[in-house]
């Protein structure tokens, strides 16, 4: 069984009032995202990953990170490659980061509304539960899941 039906599965069978309750980043997960943050953070602009994880318990756990090249932020670059990329089995979903400030000193910590309408269409496509993320700080992330069985908020995980 691939890993997205697992996650799919484990989803279904843990049913909407035992979803999982906690996220974690694990060490090689951690040193990725760091590096997309210092990368994203000196070039002042978005950054995208794919990720991949598993559930265990009650704890969804992010196990590996892979950068995309070429692709800058919602607003100006296509989300073309993280859809093609980003494709189950191999992959669980998305991570991408906001470095922008709101009012000049709060981060944007939610997805936007065209961060909603990707994650939309990689669930759709797929027809799995997805796992997307978004980094706005240097340690920490607003993550979701998300897809055909509904959704699951993790409104902060440190990483």
């Amino acid at each position: 069984m691939t890993r997205a039906a697992v996650l799919g599965v484990a989803l279904l069978a843990l049913g909407a009032s035992r979803a999982p309750r906690a996220f974690r980043f694990e060490p090689d997960a951690q040193a990725e995202l760091r590096r997309l943050w210092v990368a994203s953070s000196e070039a002042k602009t978005e950054r995208v990953a794919c990720l991949t994880g598993d559930i265990r318990g009650d704890t969804v756990r992010v196990t590996r990170i892979l950068p995309l090249t070429g692709w800058a932020d919602s607003l100006t670059a296509s989300a073309r490659q993280s859809l093609d990329t980003c494709a189950p089995p191999r992959w669980q979903g998305t991570v991408h980061t906001h470095v922008a400030l709101r009012d000049g000193t709060r981060p944007y910590s939610r997805f936007s509304g065209a961060d909603r309408g990707v994650n939309r269409i990689w669930w759709r496509r797929w027809k799995v539960d997805g796992v997307f993320c978004v980094l706005f700080s240097a340690t920490d992330a607003y993550c979701e899941i998300d897809g055909p069985r509904g959704l699951a908020i993790f409104p902060r995980s440190t990483y």
